[in-house]
């Protein structure tokens, strides 16, 4: 008997203070989106990609986490580190990314209601009520709860797009999906360019390594037909200095067959 009330007594702990835990974040969320609504000019225009409430049906709330955390995410850079939106965000982010983990089905219901998301840009405070609804809504949902997709649209839903401010208060990024490089593909990718650079690069250096070479051999073989030249001109230079003492011999001949004429 002791044995069964301190289980009892521990499961009642444990998740007493699990809902406890959770009631707080909820409350926190509660507060801090109403802050984020205030702070935020109303006229920002944000990104959000989804599933409608009619579409997801009980599934709907599970199935816009992952899209909602990435959107939260690209917002949070907008602000700086000390900035409090940053540090409520992140705190929705937080909130958002466990919810998320503990979702063991979440990809293949995501797959199979992948042609019902839709992309759209929301004013301040559409956004931050559908984080609101969104959060409270994924709270009181059974993560083990599957939902069978409507039919596709016969005209296909756009799944990515790149959204640009078109006044000082809006704002723009992209959003990470599937097709983002299709809609940017007209454009050279940066990685495409440093390939380009490389390869010309890698070009430049053999045909530079060849000039060097060419001019190496040249020059090898004027200094080889120099030392040449200059042994010829030592040859023509030395034969009427060999030659010297056979004109000294003739003259010390004459001189010894003229010597008895002079006496």
């Amino acid at each position: 008997i002791k044995k069964n009330v301190c289980v009892h007594f521990l499961l009642f702990m444990t998740l007493g203070v699990h809902s406890a835990a959770t009631g707080k974040v909820v409350n926190d969320i509660d507060r801090r989106v109403p802050d984020l609504r205030q702070n935020i000019p109303k006229d920002y225009k944000i990104p959000i990609k989804f599933i409608p409430k009619e579409t997801g049906d009980m599934c709907w709330a599970k199935l816009n986490l992952y899209y909602l955390e990435e959107s939260l995410k690209d917002l949070s850079e907008k602000f700086g580190n000390i900035s409090s939106n940053k540090l409520n965000i992140q705190i929705l982010i937080q909130f958002i990314e466990e919810k998320r983990i503990g979702i063991s089905n979440m990809n293949p219901q995501m797959l199979e209601f992948e042609c019902h998301y839709r992309v759209d840009k929301w004013e301040t405070g559409k956004y931050f009520n559908f984080v609101e609804e969104v959060c409270n809504t994924a709270d009181r949902e059974r993560p083990e709860e599957e939902c069978d997709p409507p039919p596709c649209p016969t005209t296909p839903i756009p799944t990515g797009t790149v959204v640009q401010s078109t006044s000082g208060h809006d704002m723009s990024y992209n959003i990470a999906t599937k097709d983002i490089t299709r809609s940017s593909g007209s454009s050279p990718s940066p990685l495409r360019q440093v390939v380009e650079k490389s390869l010309f690069s890698l070009l430049f250096v053999p045909l530079l390594a060849l000039i060097f070479l060419l001019v190496w051999k040249v020059r090898s073989r004027r200094n080889v037909e120099h030392p040449r030249s200059n042994r010829g001109e030592e040859e023509g230079f030395t034969e009427p200095h060999l030659m010297a003492p056979r004109q000294d011999g003739e003259t010390s001949e004459k001189n010894a067959l003229n010597l008895p004429a002079e006496v």
